[in-house]
């Protein structure tokens, strides 16, 4: 766990890595998963890229899978949010959502799409989808669950998962990047979504 409480990263087997190197082979692999699609994906093209041998990529990454989920942290954690511990859980949550759009932009959201329907067939990107939620749903969870104390946990992940997916629609799919005031009005969506449930008379969605 580093200082802010969020896990270390997944650190693959092998020698110690460049992480020069690392950060190469995470950018040509945005730009192969935008261009041709997961299933197109090879260790091959990956090191013709990087300009590097597939065995670099072997000692890092046992199988697509591990490569996948090595690119999805590394790059969330590459641009985590710093702000105070006693930040307002509205404002942490801005900056998880302002990170998010950071991340989308650029070939990141179109291959994250493609990573996502690529993880509906292939029990490798699964895995390593379901582990980058673990990693990073906490962050815009705990902010939500702050704000509505009273809201069920799935009330609290469908917000979340509104909010994260709004925004890779605009900007992944649309190349839309929403400004600060568009933004605020997804997060204060986000947050009503939990409030309105708890007020809301039982027996009603």
């Amino acid at each position: 766990m580093d200082a802010q409480g969020i896990p270390d990263p997944v650190r693959a087997r092998g020698r110690p890595r460049s992480s020069i190197r690392d950060a190469g082979i995470r950018e040509a692999a945005w730009a192969l998963i935008a261009r041709v699609g997961c299933q197109a994906l090879t260790f091959e093209a990956v090191a013709q890229a990087v300009g590097c041998s597939r065995t670099t990529l072997y000692r890092r990454f046992a199988n697509k899978g591990e490569l996948i989920q090595h690119l999805l942290d590394e790059t969330a954690l590459s641009f985590a949010p710093k702000f105070a511990i006693d930040a307002p859980p509205r404002e942490k949550l801005l900056a998880h959502a302002r990170t998010c759009v950071t991340i989308y932009t650029g070939d990141r959201g179109p291959a994250f799409i493609q990573i996502m329907a690529a993880s509906r067939s292939d029990d490798t990107i699964a895995s390593a989808m379901r582990a980058h939620g673990n990693l990073v749903v906490p962050h815009y969870y705990e902010p939500l669950r702050s704000l509505a104390p009273g809201a069920d946990e799935r009330t609290i992940r469908f917000a979340l998962h509104t909010l994260i997916g709004s925004i890779l629609h605009h900007v992944g799919a649309l190349n839309k990047v929403p400004n600060d005031e568009q933004l605020q009005r997804l997060v204060d969506a986000a947050i009503g979504l939990c409030q309105t449930n708890v007020a809301a008379p039982r027996g009603r969605c």
